[in-house]
């Protein structure tokens, strides 16, 4: 048996911080990229960073997914699951195995290989991650959760939300305004769209801590929840319907 599931999230929320502190500090270390303000993603772009962000976002990953799959147990449970609050937890445990795939996708296609892939990775994470906050407030709303969580959960998603629109639209603007001669990798001060790119970069890390700590929210629900894995190993003989 498996108690205290809690550490789920927390292991999530430790594991993806960790991740992007210790790629950013390899790549400025290493002069892959600039130290003022660099996308996510081009700190772990390069050799020999990109080997710890794709194996160490692959676990994070791995946590998300299985995080999404307790929690939509954990409704089950608790909850008479009524048809429309089914419908969303059901909504809410897809958007949220999307959201974990599009970080996969993320983790071990990098940026400057094979761009196409990896934005659509980015799409899906922050995508169906801010359905999965949308789904999951309202289900804390439909449960009569503490006001006081249910509220939290809400501004984070809002944040989130008005973070990644601000991420997208500075990001576009910043590509239009951008030389084919700057290196993506090494924005200065003095290169056209600098001032789009440094408010996409700020979006971009505020986006990602703020949809990590959301999953910090169903610690409390977790620690009172436990897992027991069985398994039964039939015979031939057995399967077969014959007495031995």
């Amino acid at each position: 048996m498996c108690s205290g599931l809690h550490f789920l999230p927390i292991g999530l929320l430790l594991v993806s911080l960790t991740t992007f502190c210790l790629t950013y500090i390899v790549s400025v270390l290493r002069k892959d990229v600039n130290p003022v303000l660099p996308y996510i993603s081009d700190t772990g772009t390069t050799p020999y960073e990109s080997c710890l962000f794709s194996f160490f976002l692959n676990l994070s990953a791995v946590l998300a997914f299985s995080t999404v799959y307790v929690r939509y147990r954990w409704v089950r449970i608790v909850t008479d699951e009524g048809r429309s609050l089914r419908c969303h937890n059901i909504l809410a445990v897809v958007a949220g195995w999307l959201s974990a795939l599009g970080l996969t996708l993320v983790a071990n296609f990098q940026e400057t290989n094979l761009e196409g892939v990896h934005m659509t990775g980015a799409a899906m994470t922050i995508g169906c991650g801010i359905l999965y906050m949308i789904l999951q407030t309202l289900l804390s709303y439909k449960m009569d959760d503490t006001l006081s969580l249910s509220r939290l959960r809400l501004v984070m998603t809002v944040v989130c939300f008005l973070t990644a629109a601000s991420f997208l639209f500075a990001t576009l603007a910043a590509k239009s305004q951008r030389s084919d001669s700057v290196d993506p990798l090494h924005w200065s001060s003095s290169d056209q769209g600098y001032g789009a790119h440094v408010t996409a970069a700020i979006s971009e890390w505020l986006t990602c801590i703020v949809y990590l700590l959301f999953y910090a929210t169903f610690v409390q629900d977790l620690k009172r929840t436990s897992m027991v894995v069985s398994f039964h190993v039939s015979t031939i003989a057995e399967s077969e319907g014959i007495k031995v």
